[in-house]
């Protein structure tokens, strides 16, 4: 019992002395670099925009639209000029915008992304073209919404109880 105890004894006095003298040195590791922010390491580098650009960021409409199911998104100006910040479900988007043959404006995430935003007069809808479906659909900027209030026919069709008559003349069979 006495060697079990002295051995003890040693066993305790050894671990204290390599305690103290840990503390006493300066400690060997590297220290931690901070970590980059993925957000940091994705920006990608923009071009300069060509006129065509920056005549479709000036056609963007910026500022809060309301979305469906009460979501909200914004677009705004980025600070290289020509392109477009769109922020929707805290998550932020640079885009590219271009003009399309049918009058659309399309808003192209840069740097290959998949996130795509269609302004048309009537809404706007931002997609993933990678999944191909739409992210959040319905988002209306004020402008947008005067466009609908004021014509009733914004959507290039007819509505429910709504009759084309421009084209049609009393008496004749087809319109």
């Amino acid at each position: 019992m006495k060697a079990f105890r002295s051995l003890a004894l040693l066993g305790a006095s050894l671990a204290l002395s390599a305690l103290a003298a840990a503390q006493d040195k300066p400690s060997t590791k590297p220290a931690a670099k901070a970590p980059v922010p993925a957000v940091v390491a994705a920006i990608p580098t923009l071009g300069v925009a060509d006129p065509e650009q920056l005549l479709a960021a000036a056609q963007a409409y910026v500022g809060p639209y309301d979305c469906e199911f009460k979501q909200t998104m914004s677009v705004s100006q980025h600070q290289v000029n020509g392109y477009i910040v769109v922020t929707f479900s805290s998550k932020a988007y640079t885009m590219k915008p271009v003009r399309s043959a049918t009058g659309a404006l399309r808003l192209e995430e840069v740097g290959g992304g998949p996130m795509l935003l269609v302004q048309i007069p009537a809404k706007s809808m931002l997609m993933d073209t990678v999944r191909g479906r739409r992210v959040v659909d319905s988002c209306v900027h004020e402008t947008q919404a005067k466009e609908v209030a004021t014509d009733s026919n914004a959507l290039g069709m007819n509505l429910p109880g709504q009759v084309n008559t421009g084209s049609c003349s009393p008496g004749t069979a087809r319109c």
